[in-house]
């Protein structure tokens, strides 16, 4: 057990501390750590305070509660697959201290069990802030669940029980998106159009889940019987309202799996490890004609040959633009339950909730704030290339500003007229949104150039848990915040001055910020 958990602190370190370049500061990787788990926390409260509520206010009438349990341990399956799929292939797969750990004195299952373990440990985390906070909704809104000591003693047995199936289904992902990465020529294509049609199977569920809510109110037995393919989560939810038998069931049907998996996995984790490093250390060569081309157009296209082609920083990175362009389609679709919701189709109100959507949607789009640290140790050719390092920088926050600005102007268009705004307040969203997204832009190249993991063990580390990443999404979020409140102190003065005042402060960030890149960038960079 000393060796388990010794390889398990090694695997957590790996997937939540290890976010900075800077050698022997715990403290900076403690702190990147607490924040990737706070924000996985919020994360699932969010979801599940939210929806729970909803779906209680419709359920706890009709005495079907068991439902709520249903659709949260669905949520949170599919979370736990969106939060570690891609990271399975680095993490478990992919790790630089694959050779060392090999070559050490332990089992090859013990060591597939302690990369495993820290994945469940993530799906842990998420499934907890999504079930138990449904268990205490169901406590506080519902007089038909009896929630003594026995109900709290099921409902965490349940929380413990379900990563157990996500991680283990988590792990098989990855290794097929490893295998198709090592494997197939466009491996990368592949694995963008898997997740493509999970991403699509999430918005669409998204969607429709208003309609599911009214819809059970007036036929709650009917869905229940529709969710025979979901016997499982059946059988968890029926385990927690008091059914220890079914409870029984499927903690057998989350183990069984995981373990299966480890075992089966294990046997034969040192030929996938190294089928998989030895295909990513080939180098295929094709001579082929080379079209003139200029600097600028050659750094732009280096950059969409790592951003489309690799998953993990598309997905991850891009996944903002996408949530921008279907808030715009939606709000476009549902024009009139929007206007009816909100009862302010022509309100001012309408304008800065618009901006705020928006806002967090391009805080969510993170292409320039990794960017350095992916090139990693191949940094030195640019380096050595007859480029200036301006060109280089402005590059890279080029290359985002082509992708995020089209995407902020289409949805600020659909929101416009979605929403019914004046002509002037449409013209006010489309600039505020436009400064924001290139003050989001520059300001995560500047965070890219502070904070460098040059020496991460694989792009998951860089993307997702580098100090970069996480100060270029929540200080944006933060100045979205600040613009909120100088939106509600100028709305005393009236209305133009409730925009105007956000409108300045952007333009005086992203001018300064882009000031700041060009002055700086250049040194920073070389001294890198």
């Amino acid at each position: 057990m000393k060796q388990f958990f010794a390889l398990l602190k090694v695997s957590v370190q790996c997937m939540l501390l290890s976010s900075t370049n800077v050698r022997g500061n715990s403290r900076k990787r403690a702190v990147s750590g607490v924040g990737a788990v706070l924000l996985i926390a919020f994360l699932g409260l969010y979801l599940s305070g939210l929806y729970s509520y909803l779906l209680l206010q419709v359920l706890a009438p009709v005495r079907m509660e068991v439902l709520v349990f249903v659709l949260m341990g669905m949520g949170a399956l599919v979370g736990g697959l969106l939060f570690t799929t891609l990271a399975v292939k680095g993490v478990v797969f992919g790790g630089r201290d694959n050779d060392l750990l090999l070559s050490m004195p332990v089992s090859e299952s013990l060591l597939m069990l302690s990369r495993v373990s820290a994945v469940y440990l993530e799906n842990l985390l998420f499934c907890c802030f999504v079930i138990l906070p449904a268990g205490a909704a169901c406590a506080l809104m519902s007089e038909n669940v009896i929630t003594g000591g026995l109900f709290w003693v099921r409902l965490l047995l349940a929380a413990l029980a379900l990563p157990l199936l996500s991680t283990a289904l988590a792990v098989l992902l990855g290794a097929l998106a490893a295998f198709l990465t090592a494997k197939v020529s466009r491996g990368a294509l592949g694995q963008n159009i898997v997740m493509g049609i999970f991403f699509a199977a999430v918005f669409w569920g998204s969607f429709h889940l208003n309609d599911l809510i009214s819809g059970l109110a007036a036929n709650a037995a009917g869905v229940r019987d529709a969710l025979s393919w979901a016997t499982p989560m059946l059988w968890m939810a029926e385990g927690i309202l008091g059914d220890w038998g079914q409870l029984l069931a499927f903690a057998a049907c989350c183990a069984v799996p995981f373990a299966l998996m480890v075992l089966g996995l294990g046997r034969v984790y040192r030929k996938a490890v190294t089928a998989f490093a030895a295909r990513s250390a080939r180098n295929d060569y094709k001579l082929s004609a080379q079209t003139a081309s200029g600097q600028k157009k050659a750094l732009l296209k280096k950059e969409a040959r790592r951003f489309f082609g690799t998953p993990m920083y598309f997905w991850n990175a891009g996944i903002g633009l996408i949530l921008l362009l279907a808030a715009g389609i939606a709000a476009l679709v549902m024009k009139d339950e929007l206007r009816g919701m909100l009862g302010m189709a022509e309100g001012f109100p309408s304008l800065p909730m618009a901006a705020g959507v928006m806002g967090f949607c391009l805080c969510t789009c993170l292409i320039t704030a990794p960017s350095v640290s992916l090139e990693g140790r191949n940094l030195w050719i640019l380096r050595e290339a007859p480029i200036r390092e301006s060109t280089l920088l402005w590059a890279k926050v080029g290359f985002q500003l082509l992708l995020s600005l089209p995407c902020t102007a289409a949805a600020g268009v659909c929101l416009t007229i979605a929403l019914g705004l004046p002509l002037w307040q449409g013209g006010v969203l489309l600039v505020f949104s436009l400064l924001f997204t290139l003050f989001q832009a520059v300001f995560g190249m500047l965070m890219g150039l502070c904070f460098p993991k040059l020496d991460a063990v694989n792009e998951t580390l860089v993307v997702k848990q580098s100090m970069a990443s996480m100060l270029g999404m929540f200080i944006p979020m933060g100045v979205l915040g600040v613009c909120g409140l100088l939106c509600y102190l100028g709305s005393g003065l009236g209305v133009w001055a409730a925009a105007a005042l956000p409108l300045a402060l952007m333009a005086v960030l992203a001018g300064a910020s882009a000031a700041l890149l060009a002055k700086c960038g250049p040194g920073m960079l070389r001294r890198l």
